[in-house]
């Protein structure tokens, strides 16, 4: 026997709840989510909340840090990476600021290349503009951001 209410849908992702208060969660509209309680994707939190590193945050807004992109274009800012952050949702990415100098960029980081929709999204990170990832130490592999190297010559007299 197929469950009651199979064939009828409250909402879905082209038909929105009525209730501003409520989201859309498998075809049901289900109570939003109050500060502080754990989130998924945009849309579930209560209204004047966005989901911030996978929480409900008053007073957030779209495009900061922590908040979930689309493209690199949604974060609005230029030190802001849309990357996956598989502790906040693997599937979809968030706004995640590069890297200060001296942190550590590697071996391994999340900020890779990503194929969003069919197009490749400009490289981003993972550190801060004018910083590179570099390897340093001599007995294991440690990466940190350190300055670009001057693509000028050494001076030095002759």
């Amino acid at each position: 026997m197929i469950s009651p209410g199979y064939y009828s849908q409250e909402c879905n992702a082209h038909k929105r709840c009525k209730d501003p208060t409520k989201y859309c969660h498998m075809f049901l509209c289900v109570d939003c989510l109050k500060e502080n309680v754990a989130c998924t994707q945009n849309g579930q939190c209560c209204p004047g909340s966005e989901c911030i590193y996978g929480r409900c945050k008053s007073g957030a807004a779209a495009g900061q840090a922590g908040a979930f992109c689309d493209r690199q274009s949604d974060c609005k800012d230029p030190d802001l990476c849309c990357v996956r952050e598989s502790a906040i949702n693997p599937a979809i990415s968030i706004c995640k600021p590069a890297l200060d100098e001296h942190q550590t960029c590697g071996p391994y980081n999340q900020y890779r290349t990503l194929y969003i929709g069919g197009t490749v999204q400009p490289p981003c990170g993972p550190c801060k503009q004018g910083l590179t990832c570099k390897q340093v130490g001599i007995f294991g592999v440690h990466q940190v951001c350190l300055p670009e190297a001057s693509s000028a010559p050494p001076s030095g007299g002759k």
